[in-house]
């Protein structure tokens, strides 16, 4: 136990051959990396992203905060409600995104990415696969930001963005305060604004199958995909980031009605 300049140590103790659940693997986790003075409120908030901030209208002790974050969830929270106030300016919907030739997050891409769901046929496939690029990472890598709570708070403001300006603002800043990045940030900053676009032409899922490009609305006489001629638009670029901006651009220039 610590007193006044003592300080105190607490051991955690496993057998070797203990197997640890996930959940308990990342609470021992945010043990490790918040062990400075002070870090109990970081410590609790991690423990609310992990299991979840409850049923609002009852006890459990369950929900969807681990998946988006805490501001984000309570953004989504605040949308929800003015929806069911018949708030008009709250209806928009988060735009899915789905492209096979970027990978969004840390660690490596599955070897089986270019697998699909549907069943194509061995001729489908050669054709998607004359349409590949190669594969990106969309990431803030450690060696651009080193410290955690940095990059997080800047992947929590790309979340959170709503116009293309704001994804500007957020780039000035990374340049300012960090230096120049790589196609990794990039690639990061392309499919949030892809993800803002899409949204503004309540587009509601954005799609990639080799050079297709698939965008399914949900409004009006344009619910469905969007087409070019009967047929899903051709993307040309054969590199990642040439091909994002492709999509950036389609999307910009989509009509509203």
């Amino acid at each position: 136990m610590g007193r006044f300049k003592h300080q105190a140590y607490a051991y955690l103790l496993l057998h070797r051959h203990t197997r640890l659940m996930d959940i308990a693997r990342q609470r021992l986790n945010a043990l490790r990396h918040h062990n400075q003075l002070g870090a109990g409120f970081r410590i609790a908030m991690r423990d609310l992203e992990l299991r979840g901030a409850g049923n609002l209208l009852g006890p459990e002790q369950s929900g969807h905060i681990a998946g988006v974050g805490f501001e984000l969830y309570c953004q989504l929270l605040r949308q929800s409600i003015a929806r069911l106030k018949g708030d008009k300016s709250a209806a928009a919907i988060r735009a899915g995104l789905r492209l096979d030739f970027v990978f969004v997050g840390e660690g490596a891409p599955a070897a089986d990415r270019r697998r699909y769901e549907d069943g194509y046929t061995a001729l489908r496939d050669a054709e998607l696969a004359a349409g590949e690029c190669p594969l990106v990472q969309a990431r803030i890598p450690f060696g651009y930001i080193g410290e955690t709570r940095l990059r997080i708070d800047v992947y929590r403001r790309l979340a959170l963005a709503e116009t293309p300006a704001r994804v500007r603002e957020i780039e000035a800043e990374l340049r300012d305060r960090f230096g120049k990045f790589g196609d990794e940030v990039r690639a990061l900053l392309l499919i949030t604004e892809i993800r803002i676009r899409a949204e503004q032409k309540r587009v509601l899922n954005v799609e990639t199958k080799g050079n297709r490009l698939k965008c399914l609305r949900n409004f009006g006489p344009h619910d469905g995909y969007v087409m070019v001629g009967e047929k899903f638009p051709r993307l040309t670029a054969s590199r990642p980031l040439l091909r994002l901006r492709e999509i950036v651009a389609f999307l910009k220039n989509l009509p509203e009605s």
